[in-house]
């Protein structure tokens, strides 16, 4: 079972010249982010303890639009909070927190159906479940005021 998204096969999301993005963010004294496109795949994966709100922001817009930042914790962290409001994106904050069996359970799925090693320590695991789940769980994201599924129809009309 790989990685399910909301979106139709084919389909490469672009504003403005910049891929759609969903972002996977573990705050804390190592940061680290997972960057996957709304088809599923992974664009990048980083951890850095001198990531600080600017230099993720900057990061992060240097890969394209992110439409959705997702956190693995309920309440969502206020660092969290902070990038999705620069990035003028939604938050994704599951109901409860995630547990590492669960998030486990999301990176091996994904990594065995992928065929790939990518992942260099317990934070970036962790963004890249929080990616992965945000892209699975999320039902409706906005970009410019149209929900995603919408601009896909006049995408795929015109």
């Amino acid at each position: 079972m790989g990685i399910q998204t909301l979106f139709p096969k084919g389909f490469v999301g672009v504003v403005k010249n910049k891929k759609l993005l969903i972002a996977g963010i573990d705050p804390g004294e190592t940061k680290s982010y997972a960057l996957i496109d709304i088809e599923g795949r992974v664009v990048k994966i980083n951890s850095s303890k001198k990531l600080n709100l600017e230099s993720l922001v900057s990061e992060l817009l240097g890969y394209g639009k992110i439409i959705l930042v997702g956190t693995d914790v309920n309440p969502c962290p206020r660092f969290v909070k902070k990038v999705a409001g620069a990035l003028k994106a939604q938050v994704y904050v599951p109901e409860e927190n995630l547990r590492v069996k669960r998030k486990r359970q999301v990176n091996n799925e994904f990594i065995r159906d992928n065929k790939i090693k990518l992942v260099k320590d317990k934070h970036q695991k962790d963004a890249l479940a929080i990616a992965l789940l945000s892209a699975r769980i999320k039902e409706e994201v906005v970009v410019n005021k149209i929900p995603i599924r919408k601009a896909v129809e006049i995408i795929e009309g015109s």
